[in-house]
């Protein structure tokens, strides 16, 4: 069986930075250039451009000559490293034998999935499913070896089958000059007449190696897989942190929502990788001078899926201003926490009412900002006037939860007046009471008051109290 599946991305810069971009621009023919030898050569292109005539390692000049309104940009080797490790992120949910090949190639070890998957084309289609959460071209090619799946991924010869005859079979007809030898190795094939790769296959190995040397041998070797080549596994980091250039500067919040939801998209493979949550994320405009401006985006409740996390950083960068113009965005996710399955078969409503009530809330914080939004907390304190508190809402769920098993929350309303107010007691219905209340009588104004709960000719409850002054309302119960 072919074990290994490598992911060749011939223009993976390109079609990142593309992504990046509205739909609307996406369609115009765009490069991304490099010096050799004092030229500047064509070393990726978007498909509109290769539509037009323009070829891989042709001249800037030329390249121009025939497209006209043709963007053209620098190639950055070092940005396309960077990007092959966030899709390796991505990779990484379904494929934990995984290999980066910079700058852009993945390569996967698929033996143990493949029982996983129910066989293996439902495999090699789970994986295509995968990539296609990123709008890339690429090239999948399976193999009975690292490096046979690697040359017909590079080779844009493409073969999805679980045969190792196919594989051989598909290598057979491979250029010579598609396979990695070095200049030299290629003139010394070339020169004997072999052009393609099934002819040296069919050389035995003692005259390949008195013929061409013992490199050759061993990459043969490794070709049929007979010498295993030592694979360095990606490890996932353990911290998320991911920086973006744009193509452009970008003058205001609404205008980078559309990249912003690219890097929020990475956020979400990084915390469904690790089965993590994050109640904060920080967001920083990078601008051409000066210091970054930097949003904390705080969530009531832990959040890690996209639509979520896009949703409430919209809601708080609405409230911001842009002084500059940012040419690139960094997004860190703080404040992580485990991932805690909920039992759906019990308490299903009291669980759905607490996830509709922090979800509000997350939204009111994003709304008006964190320090906008309160709740009443409870505490063990005799005096009515001090035992309900505002605070805010994250750092008060503690206290309300140690005040929800005090016996006085059945007879207290939590909703007080900010005064005592008179009242004519005649006009009122009086159910309960009375409740003598002495506190404070090391002060030099103790309270002493009987407390009843009464209604009034509306059937509205509320809590009275009597004291030497007379009758009051204190409060209303719900």
């Amino acid at each position: 069986m072919n074990k290994w599946v490598y992911v060749h991305f011939p223009h993976l810069l390109l079609d990142y930075q593309l992504a990046l971009q509205p739909p609307v621009l996406t369609d115009s023919p765009q490069i991304l250039v490099t010096s050799q030898q004092g030229q500047r050569l064509v070393h990726q292109a978007t498909a509109a451009a290769l539509q037009q005539g323009v070829r891989l390692q042709m001249t800037e000049v030329l390249a121009s000559t025939l497209v006209t309104h043709l963007q053209i940009r620098d190639y950055h080797e070092q940005q396309e490293q960077r990007v092959l490790q966030q899709l390796a992120q991505l990779v990484y949910q379904d494929v934990a034998q995984l290999v980066l090949i910079p700058p852009q190639g993945l390569l996967c070890e698929v033996a143990s999935l493949v029982r996983l998957h129910g066989g293996y084309p439902n495999l090699i289609s789970y994986l295509q499913q995968r990539l296609q959460q990123w709008p890339l071209r690429y090239q999948l090619s399976c193999g009975y070896s690292p490096l046979s799946a690697r040359l017909l991924a590079q080779a844009q010869q493409g073969v999805i089958n679980e045969n190792p005859a196919v594989i051989q079979q598909a290598l057979a007809e491979l250029s010579i000059t598609a396979c990695g030898f070095t200049p030299s190795q290629q003139q010394r094939l070339q020169e004997v007449g072999m052009q393609r790769l099934g002819q040296l296959m069919q050389v035995p190995r003692a005259e390949l190696g008195r013929r061409f040397g013992k490199a050759l041998v061993l990459y043969m070797a490794e070709l049929q897989g007979e010498l295993p080549s030592p694979q360095h596994y990606y490890q996932p980091p353990l911290s998320f942190q991911q920086y973006l250039d744009l193509l452009a500067e970008i003058p205001s919040w609404p205008q980078l929502l559309f990249p912003l939801k690219r890097l929020l998209q990475q956020a979400e493979a990084f915390l469904q990788g690790h089965q993590q949550s994050t109640r904060m994320l920080l967001i920083k405009a990078h601008h051409r001078h000066g210091q970054p401006t930097q949003v904390r985006v705080a969530f009531a409740h832990p959040v890690w899926q996209q639509q979520d996390l896009l949703q409430l950083s919209q809601l708080h960068l609405e409230r911001q201003q842009l002084v500059q113009p940012v040419l690139g965005l960094t997004v860190v996710i703080q404040q992580t926490e485990p991932r805690v399955a909920s039992n759906q078969a019990l308490l299903t409503e009291t669980k759905q009412s607490e996830t509709n009530i922090d979800s509000l809330v997350s939204l009111l914080q994003a709304r008006l900002g964190t320090d906008k939004v309160h709740r009443i907390t409870l505490h063990q304190h005799w005096l009515p006037e001090q035992r309900g508190q505002l605070q805010a809402w994250q750092r008060a769920q503690a206290v309300q939860a140690a005040g929800q098993h005090s016996s006085l929350r059945v007879k207290r309303p939590l909703w007080l007046l900010p005064e005592p107010q008179p009242i004519q007691v005649q006009d009122w219905d009086l159910h309960w009471g009375p409740e003598h209340l002495a506190t404070g009588w090391w002060l030099s104004e103790p309270v002493q008051r009987d407390y009843f709960i009464g209604v009034d000719k509306n059937q509205r409850q509320a809590w009275l109290f009597k004291d030497q002054q007379g009758w009051y309302l204190h409060g209303w119960f719900s």
